[in-house]
């Protein structure tokens, strides 16, 4: 025992040159550690525990009168909440860095595998999906900032190719780079769906053959350009509540080409506003007629489903139901009366707000012709 002591005391006289003050002035941003492998809890959508492996980054800024940072300290913060470094805790973990490490800013970085288990869309095999992903969060004094950035792999089909060749056209696999910078939580499988919803088909662990032969076709009726799956993945994106920066990026692993097809987008809150005049002015004075689409949406949104819940409902892709509120696709009648049912309408409101005209009003036309020219000769829309 009075060796132990004897060693504490003399560590205790140790100088300590971290401490020591600099002279250059230069404060230096970020210091600290990082590749440091550590568990962590991921709390999913099911609100069930997953447990990963994250590989860790932690950070302070040091004014420029201090020569180093307590190296050390990083580590023993992370050991108070082992098993228990969540998403949910990270505001904690940094304002514990602040105080034991005296620092004003904190950083913490982490990259980790996450799993989703999904289902193969005709045999119904399921399997899990990997999704790298990565969370960064900053405490600068009071106030705390958090970015969550996920990967998604997706197929995408050239739409040039497609329109050029007689006979298929050259598809690719797609990974698509999602960052999001929020003022509040948003679920890893929320991204991951509103990626795939916009790519021409999504991608699975686990496929028989039925399920090759649909993913195939799904691709194929829905080509896209990397250019189109950056602004149709911020389109959805922007409708996550709390959402106040994203950054979007595609990379097409390209088939046919000795190269990669990149795109990138990015968007912030600031630019809401002016985004929403562009579109209402486009919708309002640049585009002629009726847009079944825009009402859909509409619709969709006051009865608050995703384009996902909603396509489930109608027994079709969330991409199909996509191209048609895009205007793209028409709605064949069986859908129409599906939609009106989902969405607690007549279903002949739903076929003439799509432009269908129901047969039982055509007879009544052809039966009282004089009656409908009278209508349409006092309707203050008539020419």
């Amino acid at each position: 025992m009075k060796s132990t002591l004897s060693e504490i005391s003399a560590l205790n006289g140790l100088p300590d040159h971290a401490s020591e003050t600099d002279d250059r002035q230069l404060p230096i941003d970020r210091v600290g550690i990082r590749g440091l492998r550590y568990p962590i809890s991921v709390l999913d959508k099911n609100h069930q525990i997953q447990h990963t492996v994250a590989d860790l980054g932690l950070f302070v800024g040091l004014p420029a009168q201090f020569k180093g940072t307590h190296m050390s300290r990083f580590v023993e913060v992370l050991n108070t909440v082992r098993g228990e470094l969540t998403i949910r805790n990270l505001p904690s973990i940094l304002a514990q860095i602040q105080r034991r490490l005296g620092a004003e800013n904190a950083y913490l970085d982490a990259q980790f595998p996450y799993f989703i288990e999904k289902q193969a869309p005709v045999s119904k095999a399921r399997s899990l999906m990997e999704y790298p992903c990565r969370f960064t969060a900053s405490a600068r004094e009071q106030e705390t900032r958090f970015t969550l950035g996920v990967q998604v792999p997706v197929k995408s089909l050239c739409p040039c190719s497609k329109a050029i060749s007689e006979r298929g056209a050259h598809n690719q696999r797609s990974i698509v780079d999602v960052e999001i910078e929020s003022a509040g939580f948003i679920w890893i499988e929320d991204v991951v769906e509103a990626v795939e919803a916009c790519a021409s088909a999504p991608v699975y662990a686990l496929l028989k053959r039925e399920d090759e032969k649909f993913v195939t076709e799904q691709a194929y009726d829905n080509p896209k350009f990397v250019e189109d799956l950056v602004r149709d993945v911020l389109i959805r994106l922007c409708k996550l509540e709390g959402s106040t920066r994203i950054r979007v990026s595609a990379e097409n692993h390209e088939s046919i080409h000795n190269h990669q097809a990149y795109a990138e987008i990015e968007w912030t809150v600031d630019q809401s506003e002016q985004r929403e005049v562009a579109a209402t002015e486009t919708t309002d004075s640049e585009t002629p007629g009726f847009s079944f689409g825009h009402w859909l949406r509409q619709q969709r949104s006051e009865r608050k489903m995703n384009q996902a819940e909603l396509a489930t409902r109608l027994g079709i892709t969330p991409s199909f139901l996509s191209r048609i509120e895009s205007d793209d696709r028409v709605p064949s009648m069986e859908h129409l009366k599906s939609l009106a049912l989902v969405l607690g309408v007549e279903t002949e409101y739903v076929m003439l707000r799509a432009g269908v005209i129901p047969r039982d009003l055509v007879q009544r036309i052809q039966s009282d012709p004089e009656l409908f020219r009278h209508f349409l000769s006092a309707s203050p829309s008539a020419e």
